[in-house]
């Protein structure tokens, strides 16, 4: 008997709880997105490219050091003119530039040797060679040149030594040089061409700009560039250097958490010309940030979990709470426990907050169908503090964010070699929020990023 009265007893009370602790029957809000297309954020990468003349003229001296220009060994080659020749450099070569002409004087020491039929003799002697290069940028970015030899003159004339006394062969070693000039200038075209190549270089660019770049190991944040084509103005000399400009359009984005999977595109585009007065000297990026939802759930469960809130002699807790998109606004499901128990929903939009550079909530309120049932069942909760402190947990600061990307990415372009002799150097100006929208993972950030850049060519 007094086992049925404890077991009356414990029912009155669970069902005296359920009259005072309702539990909401409300809808929750669908997890919806808009289905427009986002217009891809294209931006584009003006880089000046600038190559030493000094330095390219050492270079050319350098790698010409002990190594013949033209070799002739044989005396039936050339309609058997019974003729050798051998010609290196002999002095250091001069050069200077004007458009798409390169110039450039070669001093070369000579070693002759002249079949006399009964013997044999040898002469030296040094020359001055000037040539002349046109060139032009072909559309899978090689460099096509065409050199000519302008004149010739004897530094010190031929003279074969010979038993009999020494004989002049001056107008036989200019022969001699008239049949060599196609080895001659073809052997310029190769070393031009080898070393004003900018396919390598720009490969290399087109390559490295590709790779994931792990910008802040604290926030793991990366930035993923994809590039979509790439140009180049003609290119243009004065006394100290020859300089161009590439402009790269590209995607980028930035993620959080693990590194961003990604496909290289090794295949560099065709070249396009553009004009060098009509390209910008500064860059300008566009990068897409993404908030993913569980680190805006993390934001906020700092602020929220735990949190307490009375009205009169009832209170709710904040057990939990789940975050995601309906259109262009977020939902902000929240468990709640005490003197009611279940989900509440909150709805508002995310802005961009300028001043305090941060993303907030606007226009944050109790979602339709949770107010609808909050007024039948539990008005006290509009009474207290909820709505205010949840939408003061719903902002997500990006001071620090981008104060850190523009951080790491100045960091990165004060000294960045592409690849031995090619260093790519910049600043960051400004970096800036231009919008933000609901993605089907994320809050995302459109930033907008100017600067400089410039990429230096040493040491050939």
């Amino acid at each position: 008997m007094k086992t049925q009265i404890l077991s009356l007893l414990a029912c009155c009370l669970l069902l005296a709880f359920c009259k005072t602790v309702p539990k909401t029957d409300a809808p929750k809000p669908a997890e919806q997105y808009n289905t427009a297309v986002e217009a891809p954020l294209v931006s584009t990468i003006s880089i000046p490219v600038n190559i030493s003349i000094s330095d390219l003229v050492t270079s050319i001296n350098n790698k010409l050091s002990g190594k013949a220009l033209y070799e002739d060994y044989s005396y039936t080659d050339n309609n058997n003119d019974g003729f050798m020749m051998n010609a290196w450099k002999s002095r250091d070569i001069t050069l200077n530039l004007n458009g798409q002409t390169i110039k450039y004087y070669v001093p070369l020491k000579l070693w002759l040797k002249k079949n006399l039929y009964v013997s044999e003799a040898e002469a030296e002697a040094e020359i001055g060679l000037s040539f002349k290069t046109t060139f032009a940028i072909k559309e899978d970015w090689s460099i096509q040149t065409n050199t000519v030899l302008e004149y010739h003159e004897w530094l010190s004339k031929p003279v074969l030594k010979t038993g009999m006394g020494n004989v002049s062969i001056e107008s036989i070693a200019n022969l001699a040089i008239g049949r060599s000039k196609k080895d001659l200038t073809q052997t310029i075209d190769r070393l031009v061409s080898q070393q004003l190549s900018l396919r390598p270089a720009v490969q290399e660019v087109w390559n490295a700009l590709q790779t994931p770049t792990l910008l802040s190991d604290e926030y793991k944040m990366w930035i993923k560039t994809t590039p979509t084509g790439i140009s180049m103005t003609p290119i243009v000399t004065d006394w100290n250097s020859i300089k161009a400009k590439i402009s790269v359009d590209c995607l980028n984005d930035v993620n959080f958490g693990a590194q961003p999977a990604f496909r290289e595109n090794t295949s560099l585009p065709l070249l396009r010309n553009i004009e060098y007065d009509n390209t910008p000297d500064e860059f300008q990026v566009r990068v897409a940030t993404d908030v993913p939802f569980p680190e805006a759930e993390r934001i906020a469960r700092t602020f929220m979990v735990g949190q307490v809130f009375e009205s009169g002699k009832k209170k709710v807790k904040v057990d939990d709470l789940q975050i995601w998109g309906n259109n262009d606004r977020i939902v902000v499901n929240t468990l709640l426990s005490g003197s009611f128990v279940g989900n509440i929903y909150f709805m508002g939009r995310p802005v961009y907050n300028a001043q305090k550079n941060q993303i907030e909530m606007t226009d944050f309120d109790f979602h339709f169908d949770t107010k609808n049932m909050l007024l039948k069942s539990a008005s006290w909760i509009f009474q207290g503090t909820i709505k205010k402190k949840m939408k003061d947990s719903m902002i997500f600061p990006l001071d620090e964010n981008i104060k850190a990307l523009r951080a790491e990415i100045q960091n990165t372009l004060k000294y960045y070699p592409i690849q031995p002799g090619v260093v790519l150097s910049g600043t960051v100006d400004t970096l800036t929020v231009e919008n933000t929208r609901i993605m089907p993972n994320s809050i995302r950030v459109n930033l907008f990023s100017k600067g400089k850049l410039q990429v230096d060519v040493k040491g050939l």
